[in-house]
């Protein structure tokens, strides 16, 4: 995993990220948490396959982190002339096709200069990018000859893209989702400012909205599980009133509750954050600040931390070539044992 963010201001969009890659396999948990994980037919009985071997239920196959390393290049540019400008972070798959995303990104913009293809505004470019990396996708996982059932368990690779378009007459920000082949537009409202974030943010979110999506997910499924149960209650307490109070109830009556689910307020109280003002050096100290808050709350967590490592910071201007900021360089510091200068 990682944490992707985006800021976009009046003046400028900061990308930022972490740099850590995690090698993750798929493993199947069946007693997890004390459970019987055994798949088992309608009468409770445990299937057993053709060889003689209990059945684990695809529910019980997770994602599990083997291993992890750093210095992996999320951030990039996608596309640059003097007038449009974009780049991109990415979460999720890390390498296509034998290549990482980064390499994917660098072929993009490689083929496009040979081509000399011309692009004019942010979602052209993020439109040709998602197909080209759609394609890369499709071919590293055998989409076209793989089961149908199988599609809707394949791994993601999302970006957010954003920057300057010639036909822009702002900044324009979008998260790609490859395998569903989907580009959203984020800030579409006047000032076309504000943060989104992507990846493994649920600390990020959690400062920013208030609550995470874990939360939101947990506290609406006990709701709904609650709704028809209290309903049960309340009519049969109301029955039981009438009673009480000498009303006769016919035979057989029943008492018709509606079943109404109210969505709770989770986003009334986000951070109070003027994007559209902030000058660029402030939302840059604000990506800083998101991305090393996920990065060190996952270095306290439980397990093999998936977000982490060296934080990347990517600044984007009309007019002006894209930077990433503190770049280190490759270096090595042995040298051998000659005293030779």
């Amino acid at each position: 995993m990682t944490i992707n963010i985006a800021i976009a201001t009046y003046d400028a969009i900061v990308l930022g990220c972490d740099s850590l890659s995690s090698i993750v396999e798929q493993a199947v948990l069946p007693f997890r948490n004390g459970q019987d994980g055994f798949a088992r037919d309608a009468e409770g009985n445990e299937l057993i396959d053709a060889f003689g071997n209990r059945v684990v239920s695809v529910a019980q196959v997770q994602p599990f982190v083997t291993n992890v390393f750093g210095g992996a290049q999320k951030m990039f540019l996608l596309y640059e002339d003097d007038d449009t400008s974009v780049a991109a972070v990415t979460a999720g798959m890390a390498t296509l096709s034998g290549v990482t995303i980064a390499s994917v990104a660098s072929r993009f913009r490689k083929k496009n200069a040979a081509d000399a293809v011309v692009y004019t505004s942010v979602e052209a470019v993020s439109k040709a990018f998602m197909d080209h990396a759609r394609h890369e996708w499709e071919r590293q996982l055998n989409y076209a000859n793989a089961p149908e059932e199988q599609r809707p368990y394949f791994p993601d690779v999302q970006f957010i893209a954003g920057g300057y378009g010639r036909d822009d007459e702002t900044s324009k920000v979008f998260k790609i989702s490859v395998c569903n082949s989907s580009l959203e537009e984020q800030f579409v409202w006047q000032t076309r400012s504000g943060t989104c974030f992507g990846g493994q943010a649920d600390f990020v979110e959690r400062l920013l909205v208030g609550v995470d999506q874990r939360i939101v997910n947990g506290v609406t499924f006990r709701l709904m599980a609650e709704t028809a149960p209290r309903g049960a209650r309340l009519a049969s307490s109301f029955a039981e009133q009438l009673r009480l109070a000498g009303v006769q109830i016919p035979e057989g009556f029943q008492f018709d509750i509606p079943q109404e689910f109210v969505e709770l307020p989770w986003h009334d109280y986000v951070a109070n954050i003027d994007f559209a003002n902030l000058p660029t050096q402030y939302a840059v100290d604000l990506v800083e600040l998101l991305v090393n808050l996920q990065s060190g709350m996952q270095r306290f967590a439980n397990g093999v931390a998936t977000v982490g490592g060296r934080t990347h910071v990517g600044v984007l201007k009309r007019g002006e070539k894209f930077v990433m900021l503190n770049e280190p360089k490759l270096h090595h510091n042995h040298t051998g044992y000659s005293h030779d200068l």
